[in-house]
């Protein structure tokens, strides 16, 4: 499982994205992919945009001193 932040991207492209939160993936997900997401009752789909990520040197990882992370960003295309 790998954590990341899912940024939503809804609506015109000055609008800032949507903070979904952090959520559980089987694997980083790649560009083009589509994923739903459960959300406020519904299920939400997503087409995957890019996705950030934030390595540590694996000396920093040990001490402690940080945690790799990535963030997700992905266009809504519908609910139901």
């Amino acid at each position: 499982m790998v954590e990341a932040r899912l940024l939503v991207e809804r609506g015109s492209i000055r609008d800032a994205s949507q903070d979904w939160g952090v959520h559980a993936f089987l694997a980083l997900p790649s560009p083009g992919d589509r994923v739903m997401v459960r959300r406020e009752g519904e299920a939400h789909y997503l087409t995957v945009l890019c996705a950030h990520h934030r390595p540590v040197l694996v000396d920093g990882a040990a001490d402690g001193e940080d945690a790799p992370a990535a963030d997700v960003v992905a266009k809504w295309t519908g609910s139901e």
